[in-house]
């Protein structure tokens, strides 16, 4: 018994190796499990918490939320440029003079303003003081031109609207 005799000599030694390997495996044990519980719960978050669920049924789920996620927003891409079409009928751009009408009074109490959309459509108002009271005349305006005589001050007030917002169209 040969096998015997050197298993009680370096028993010590056996026990010291063994006991080593114990605790290593056990370590990786530990770290296993850890790795585990990380893995599972990426997994429960993937299935949505439904475990009876094939991932055929989940990602048919998910394609049909992509589509209509795809779907609403090109029903908003449309609604943005519908948008923008009708701002380009708001006025974008106003151009005002004030001037003094009446040589005797003080003061530019009078105005005109130009209130124009993308198009040059729009209006221009002008207001006239004069101590019997205050006047307000508008005249219509077309592709930037009016189909009534404009005063200076009315035209001077259009040109300046018209110059507004140059280079920043919708």
């Amino acid at each position: 018994m040969d096998i015997m005799r050197i298993i009680s000599e370096y028993s010590s030694v056996i026990l010291i190796g063994v006991s080593a390997f114990s605790i290593i495996l056990f370590i990786i044990v530990i770290i296993l499990s850890v790795r585990l519980s990380k893995l599972n719960k990426k997994y429960n978050y993937f299935m949505g918490g439904k475990k009876e669920r094939p991932i055929e049924d989940l990602l048919l789920d998910y394609i049909e939320k992509v589509m209509q996620v795809e779907k609403d927003n090109e029903r908003i891409v449309e609604e943005c440029n519908q948008i923008k079409r009708n701002l380009k009928s708001c006025i974008q751009k106003a151009g005002i003079v004030r001037y003094n009408a009446f040589g005797d009074m003080g003061g530019d109490l009078c105005y005109a303003i130009a209130l124009l959309d993308d198009y040059d459509d729009g209006i221009v108002l002008n207001g006239i003081h004069s101590r019997e009271g205050s006047y307000t005349y508008a005249k219509p305006i077309e592709n930037g031109k009016s189909s009534y005589v404009l005063s200076a001050e009315e035209a001077q007030a259009l040109q300046i609207a018209q110059l507004k917002n140059k280079g920043k169209r919708i």
